[in-house]
């Protein structure tokens, strides 16, 4: 649970700034912060899964049990994700009672806090809801731990790969089925269904990694990553325009095919031999960002966007506001997003995570003692 994988950090970095670009610099009708979101689903994917699989073989060899092994991952995922996203919830929530924020959209706090945010958007609102907007994602990997890690580590270890075949299926056929009864653009978007595959997906990926073979040596060159790279690049470009499709089959085909390069390049990088692909993705900067990603992420949308108030607009009347101002803001949003994303790990979330993971090793070393003075 601790191992860490050369280049991930990277990829969460670039991931979390395809989001913020997406939202702060004019790029709203780009593609970019979907493809953002979807290389951390694929990255989820190929982690968690390997974590429930890792920790199913210690109950199928009989060294624990269901019950332990699924408390010990949830009570890990909520250590890392539940202290500052409810800390920031609940600040909201106060800021509101006292007038300091805009009550509009005070009915969305219970789904946000039962981890429900992609039902409220789709369902409820039918359209972006602005600075809490994101949070739907948020919502999709919450869901996906409650449902998976009690599926996998209910099963043995060697089913696994065949429940993620399941589960991606489920979702390309979920997908084609709403294009088909034309489904809102916003439902399809934000649905479990519809993004849960792509999680299976890098699960899959990583089993196929595991196992070596034809898959793990045709990932493993440079080429192929930089390969990579241009195909999702290319779809990314033309991705908005999708929703206007009118062959489901069409529709559900390039979905597939964007998925499965974003799951690859996952893939690529963490088998990557190339020491210039990891040394631009473990540039400090780059991996500093890449550590801090998930706060940099909650945090962002609630960050103001200068150019966006009214005032800003006002100022520069008919004229517009000018691109430069739009770059200023933009500047400016990063820097207070980073700061507060660094003040979060450094105040609350390292420590929360060091606590934990002193715990879990004083578990591990009573475990071995035990082991061994039984075997005396």
């Amino acid at each position: 649970m601790n191992e860490r994988i050369r280049g991930f950090d990277g990829l969460r970095a670039l991931a979390v700034l395809l989001v913020f670009i997406h939202h702060k610099a004019a790029a709203q009708n780009s593609g970019l912060g979907h493809l953002g979101v979807w290389i951390f689903f694929a990255l989820s994917g190929f982690l968690i899964t390997d974590i429930l699989t890792t920790q199913r073989r210690d109950i199928d060899s009989g060294a624990s049990s269901f019950p332990a092994e699924l408390k010990r991952f949830l009570y890990r995922r909520t250590l890392r994700i539940f202290p500052i996203y409810y800390l920031l919830l609940i600040t909201l929530a106060l800021m509101m009672t006292a007038g300091l924020a805009g009550p509009e959209l005070a009915g969305g706090m219970p789904f946000h806090f039962a981890y429900l945010s992609n039902f409220w958007i789709a369902d409820v609102l039918h359209y972006w809801p602005g600075r809490y907007s994101h949070l739907w994602s948020l919502s999709i990997e919450e869901q996906f731990y409650l449902v998976f890690a009690p599926l996998l580590l209910a099963v043995p270890a060697k089913w696994h790969s065949r429940i993620c075949c399941a589960v991606f299926v489920t979702g390309i056929v979920a997908l084609a089925g709403m294009k088909v009864l034309d489904a809102p653009a916003i439902v399809i978007y934000t649905h479990p269904l519809t993004n849960f595959w792509l999680l299976a997906l890098g699960g899959i990926g990583g089993a196929l990694l595991r196992q070596g073979g034809a898959f793990r040596r045709w990932l493993k060159p440079l080429p192929v990553a930089l390969g990579l790279s241009v195909c999702v690049a290319m779809l990314c470009n033309v991705e908005p325009a999708w929703e206007n499709m009118a062959s489901p089959l069409r529709f559900t085909a390039l979905y597939v095919l964007y998925g499965a390069c974003i799951a690859a390049l996952v893939c690529s990088v963490a088998c990557s031999e190339s020491v210039a692909l990891i040394r631009v993705l473990e540039w400090a900067p780059l991996a500093a960002l890449g550590r801090i990603s998930y706060g940099f992420y909650l945090y962002h949308g609630f960050i103001p966007d200068l150019a966006k108030s009214g005032r800003v607009i006002a100022m520069f009347g008919a004229s517009g506001v000018p691109w430069w101002a739009h770059a200023s803001s933009a500047l400016l949003s990063f820097l207070l997003t980073l700061t507060l994303a660094k003040l979060s790990w450094r105040f609350i979330e390292a420590p929360i995570l060091r606590l934990k993971n002193r715990r879990f090793a004083h578990r591990a070393e009573s475990a071995e003692a035990s082991q061994r003075a039984l075997s005396r």
